[in-house]
């Protein structure tokens, strides 16, 4: 139950962490600290004199890509060599910025690479599987599972990211706050991590070479342990008891509030189990994306976070849906399974064996994810049936 509730949590703080940083503003023109820190990096008018040849193109306003140029989804791979007089959002495979952004960027891709003469006036906020930043930023905030920051590479305030290997050199202007597990900051004089305050890190060991490096404030280690999870009989039992509890209280609640749903259950998913599935990947790679979306517009906040709200509801009951739907099929068969109280005790046969098949290796995450897409599908297919049915009526 707990880990249920700890999912939408998560959920729900990062939709309320993107809507902030949504509505950042540029703060770069106003604020005085934001050159405290190296030499200013020339505007695209700079470079077109001193260059006529590669003239920079400008974007007036905020510029949306998805896995490719201005939204075409035909290229994975993606450069932003543009001038963007605002903010820059990003879904690609392997991104390059060599650019000029005065407001701040916002990306998800696989590989993001920040070359050395781009420049992002507000902040990075950077999600991707390899981060390399070699330009110049305002602020950064990055979590990926590799970090560089070359010793080009210059942050006029904080920079704080999480990653669980990472090299950073270069120059921070204010703090840097570090979450991994190897941290590497020193490589020889002319190539080495500059700090202008504090400097705090999270990592099972302290930083070597911390004392070859400058930082100006104070040098904080909080150890972390490396844990290694495994699991006992005694986590099993733990387990599947939370699944069958869960299961009860969500089948009750269910048949006091919608039983229609819970009887038409066992048809999804004894002859409309394929179609449940489709709807189901659907659904569940299609929500996020049209949530993060209007969360990009100032009427769309709202609902973006309603239409959160209730993925992460069925998402967090999606495999006691499927369960209530084979417990109503295999109750049907049953002649002597005839009243409420004889179904939901014996949903708690029906739910260890769920369980029980879900933990069997390798076939258990196939079996997890057919469970998953089903039991969202069944919830989703339900809502268009009677809806339809109410339309007929009428």
């Amino acid at each position: 139950m707990m880990k249920k509730l700890k999912v939408l949590m998560i959920t729900l703080c990062m939709i309320l962490l993107l809507s902030s940083v949504c509505i950042n503003t540029n703060v770069f023109a106003t604020n005085p600290e934001a050159r405290d820190v190296g030499e200013p990096v020339t505007t695209s008018e700079d470079n077109q004199e001193g260059d006529s040849n590669e003239a920079i193109q400008e974007h007036e306003g905020d510029l949306y890509v998805i896995y490719g140029e201005d939204g075409i989804y035909t290229k994975s791979n993606y450069v932003m060599d543009k001038y963007v007089d605002g903010n820059v959002f990003i879904f690609g495979n392997d991104v390059k910025i060599t650019g000029q952004i005065n407001g701040s960027l916002f990306v998800f891709a696989s590989s993001v690479t920040i070359e050395e003469e781009a420049f992002i006036g507000c902040h990075i906020f950077a999600f991707a599987n390899t981060v390399k930043m070699s330009g110049t930023t305002y602020d950064m905030y990055a979590a990926c599972k590799n970090f560089e920051m070359t010793n080009t590479g210059t942050i006029y305030r904080d920079l704080k990211y999480a990653a669980e290997n990472s090299i950073v050199l270069g120059r921070v202007g204010r703090d840097l706050m570090i979450s991994g597990e190897n941290i590497e900051v020193y490589k020889s004089d002319e190539e080495q991590l500059y700090v202008a305050r504090d400097l705090k890190y999270y990592s099972p060991e302290p930083i070597e070479s911390l004392d070859k490096i400058t930082v100006n404030g104070e040098k904080i280690h909080q150890k972390v342990k490396h844990e290694v999870s495994e699991r006992g009989p005694l986590d099993y039992v733990y387990n599947a008891v939370e699944n069958v509890i869960f299961a009860i209280a969500i089948y009750a609640a269910l048949i006091f509030l919608t039983p229609k749903f819970v009887e038409k259950t066992k048809g999804y998913v004894s002859t409309r189990a394929l179609l449940s599935g489709a709807i189901g990947l659907a659904f569940t790679i299609l929500v996020p994306v049209i949530a993060f979306l209007l969360l990009l517009t100032s009427i769309g906040i709202s609902i973006s976070f309603t239409m959160v709200m209730i993925y992460a509801l069925i998402l967090m009951i999606n495999s006691v849906i499927v369960t209530i739907a084979i417990n109503e099929f295999v109750a049907e068969k049953l002649p002597a399974i005839d009243t409420t109280w004889k179904k939901i005790l014996m949903i708690i046969p029906i739910s260890l064996g769920v369980f029980l098949v879900r933990q069997i290796p390798v076939i258990g995450s196939w079996i997890t994810a057919i469970i998953l897409f089903v039991g969202v599908g069944i919830t989703v297919l339900y809502q268009f049936d009677k809806r339809k049915k109410e339309e007929t009526a009428e």
